[in-house]
């Protein structure tokens, strides 16, 4: 098992390069002993791009019926940002019964090591898309437009967001952020409605996160994307050229 290093190390490691010792192996990245801690998502992903780690593992269960909203959409971040750059993350879900709606929102991230529906009991991981289909929801960036790829349902569906305002908001959720922050007058209020009926936004009481996973590079070649890209009539700075 690899050793576990906390996030302090993590930022010393990438302050010095993402040097490992010799002979050392990377580590697995420890969080979730104090939710507040949590680092932002977004800068995590470049911190992991920079420094070498076995995988990110989420100490705590990740309890959707007792966590407040604003740490809830930062982990759903976090994982999602760890998937953009293909990092393991170990973690464990709890729900209420109430709450098991929330699974088809999220199951295009890693599938998490436990469910727990506190009701209920276990249910089978197996139920989590992600850990059978690859890609099931991911955007890309091109000049002034995101494309983003939405396979969740039987009909493969491809959403360009071109509205100023609406790429606004997509991207300020990527973080994790106050519902308010993003509704502060009617154009970015109706926006921000759009992206949550489309389901490439999640409303988590009073706060809200983006649900695309950014696609930085495509494993399975850039020949499947390009067709996508092409039927769009776009061309996205994300392909690599």
């Amino acid at each position: 098992m690899s050793a576990l290093m906390d996030i302090d190390e993590l930022k010393a490691r990438g302050s010095d390069e993402g040097r490992v010792p010799v002979g050392g192996r990377p580590a697995m990245l420890g969080l979730g002993s104090d939710w507040a801690e949590l680092p932002v998502a977004t800068e995590l992903a470049a911190l992991l791009l920079r420094v070498p780690v076995a995988g990110v593992r989420l100490a705590e269960p990740v309890d959707f019926s007792a966590l407040p909203g604003h740490v809830i959409v930062r982990i759903i971040a976090l994982i999602r940002e760890c998937s953009s750059i293909g990092a393991r993350v170990d973690w464990s879900l709890v729900l209420s019964a109430e709450q098991l709606d929330l699974v088809p929102r999220l199951d295009h991230l890693p599938a998490p090591d436990s469910i727990t529906v506190l009701e209920k009991g276990t249910p089978s991981v197996g139920e989590w898309r992600s850990s059978r289909n690859f890609g099931l929801l991911y955007f890309r960036k091109g000049p002034k437009f995101l494309s983003v790829v939405d396979q969740r349902s039987e009909s493969d569906s491809l959403i360009i967001v071109d509205d100023p305002t609406m790429m606004d908001v997509f991207l300020q959720g990527l973080g994790g952020c106050a519902w308010a922050e993003v509704t502060r007058n009617p154009q970015y209020a109706a926006a921000a409605r759009d992206l949550v009926n489309k389901g490439l936004m999640m409303r988590v009481r009073d706060h809200c996160v983006t649900l695309p996973v950014h696609m930085r590079s495509w494993p399975l070649g850039v020949a499947l994307l390009g067709g996508t890209l092409a039927s769009a009539g776009k061309q996205s700075d994300d392909v690599p050229g």
